[in-house]
């Protein structure tokens, strides 16, 4: 059965929200709301939250700086791509996910694609290396956090012993070995049209993928593109650890608290949701309340932080769509000889 396009547009939105919200409806159902808005009205320290949100807008912007250098070598025709076009459409990429989760890569790659006139697939290419970079980095903090605070884990899982014996049922069940196979058959099926089928549009479509991965290999600057890695890490960490000095119930907790509920709340964008809904909330109320703190003020400050950052980004990824057409209206990229190095730095 065929499914109308709008129907499936609507069901790409309605049911990743509705995961979230039955997740945040579980959190939150028992909640004392009074005493939330409260908080919302005399308990926030507002200029520093605000303060906060600026670490979160320097992340991105470092993330859109390295994606141009990315995005850089796979241009063999003429002059390399407006940084402010990366910057742009990174920035406008989570403000398309908060209606689809995962659409805003596409989008910047497509936007990117209509404004710089380069190919789509070489584009996805090096979206896939900038995300396995993050991964990378991630699991280095996740590894640092899991083995200098395994009491913490111990602990939780001693008081939650649903959580191994669901994770042991999964990887027992049937549905595990299917996705293994499922994994195990497109590889195999990737590598035979490959070598046998290199000429077909699809095997030439992975192919552009492939050199948009490697562009790194060919990356002119690598040591600034390792700082704006750091910098983007740095930026989202002082974008949450600084929000708990805006409320007098986490202002004191301890470092070793803060970066163990930072690594479980940015695991949160595994999760197909807009914005971590939900899957955020739970990782900072666990890892809060798992230290003793009282249950209400954890999910008050998971509310409110999220809240004000979703917004941010969100107004802020706004502007940025709004501002490409304007920016590009007499734009086209110059093809021809490549300049050299030091008139492409500008």
């Amino acid at each position: 059965m065929k499914i109308n396009p709008t129907l499936k547009s609507i069901l790409w939105i309605i049911i990743p929200l509705a995961l979230g919200g039955l997740g945040f409806y579980g959190l939150y159902r028992d909640t004392d709301w009074q005493e939330l808005m409260t908080t919302l009205r005399t308990g926030v320290n507002y200029p520093i939250l605000l303060f906060s949100l600026l670490f979160g807008l320097m992340s991105n912007l470092c993330r859109g700086l390295r994606w141009e250098l990315l995005v850089r070598p796979i241009v063999s025709d003429g002059a390399p791509p407006r940084r402010i076009n990366a910057v742009c459409t990174v920035l406008g990429s989570y403000t398309v996910n908060m209606g689809i989760p995962r659409s805003g890569e596409v989008w910047r790659c497509v936007e990117m694609e209509r404004r710089e006139d380069l190919p789509f697939a070489g584009l996805f290419g090096t979206l896939i290396v900038d995300r396995l970079v993050d991964v990378c980095m991630l699991s280095m903090i996740l590894v640092v956090i899991v083995l200098s605070s395994t009491d913490f884990f111990r602990d939780y899982l001693a008081a939650h012993p649903e959580v191994w014996l669901g994770l042991m049922d999964f990887v027992q069940s049937v549905w595990f070995f299917l996705l293994v196979a499922i994994g195990l058959g497109s590889l195999a099926l990737l590598v035979w049209l490959l070598r046998c089928r290199r000429e077909s549009r699809i095997a030439r479509f992975f192919v552009h993928i492939w050199e948009g991965m490697v562009s790194i290999q060919h990356m002119p600057q690598r040591g600034k593109f390792l700082f704006l890695t750091a910098m983007i890490w740095v930026g989202y960490f002082f974008y949450f650890y600084l929000a708990l000095f805006a409320f007098e119930a986490t202002q004191h907790i301890p470092f070793s608290v803060a970066c163990i509920a930072f690594a479980m709340s940015s695991m949160s964008v595994i999760v197909p949701v807009q914005a971590g809904m939900g899957a955020w909330h739970a990782a900072v109320i666990i890892t809060f309340t798992t230290f003793g703190m009282a249950e209400q003020p954890a999910k008050d400050f998971a509310f409110i932080v999220h809240t004000a950052q979703t917004l941010w980004i969100t107004l802020i990824g706004l502007g940025a769509i709004i501002a490409l057409p304007i920016i590009n209206r007499h734009y086209k990229r110059v093809r021809g000889p490549q300049p050299s190095p030091e008139t492409t730095d500008n």
